[in-house]
């Protein structure tokens, strides 16, 4: 094992982008998932604002799969190091208020 030395991020996103629609399709009691709501694609395209907006150093964004929190109306993300779970997540325009929101706290 070797220690990586990068400078640290303000925040780090973590989102998921966990689907399971088409086990949903065959068994109605499985949990919902994020991944119809928010996608690879959607984190793509937040991670290009991230970088027009001069923040790739300042804030991490990482993919994940299932964060725990599964709910129907949206994706689920959590940000660090506040820790802050978010919910009902449906476009890049949700995760860049995320990043407003912790930005001023900070």
């Amino acid at each position: 094992m070797k220690k990586i030395n990068i400078s640290k991020p303000k925040i780090h996103l973590f989102v998921c982008i966990n689907d399971r629609s088409e086990k949903r399709k065959n068994d109605p009691n499985c949990f919902p998932s994020c991944g119809p709501k928010i996608n690879y694609n959607l984190v793509k395209e937040f991670k290009v604002w991230l970088s027009k907006k001069g923040l790739t150093k300042a804030v991490y964004c990482t993919k994940t799969g299932c964060l725990g929190f599964c709910n129907k109306s949206g994706g689920v993300a959590v940000v660090y190091p506040s820790g802050t779970f978010y919910s009902d997540l449906r476009s890049t325009d949700d995760l860049k208020e995320i990043i407003r929101k912790e930005l001023s706290n900070n």
